[in-house]
């Protein structure tokens, strides 16, 4: 599915995928607020994220996928954003 993709269609893609696997109303979350330190959200649904990204989009994320540094929507479709363009 590496057919025009915008960055505005990823990011409500994340979004979508984020309100399906957090409890919290994610209209009053910033596109920018951090995953694990803003919102508290576990490892275990930022992982659900990376693969519906890569379902989504046909595209591995394995090599971008690192826990440890901070992610918000906006990173995270920045980061899925440039691994569709790569591999277009």
């Amino acid at each position: 599915m590496n057919a025009v993709v915008g960055l505005e269609d990823i990011t409500k893609k994340i979004r979508d995928t984020l309100n399906e696997v957090v409890d919290e109303n994610i209209s009053e979350i910033s596109d920018d607020d951090l995953f694990v330190e803003d919102l508290g959200i576990n490892s275990i649904s930022i992982v659900q994220l990376f693969l519906t990204c890569e379902e989504s989009y046909g595209i591995e994320l394995t090599e971008e996928m690192k826990l440890a540094e901070p992610i918000s929507i906006n990173i995270l479709a920045e980061k899925v954003y440039r691994k569709i363009n790569e591999s277009a």
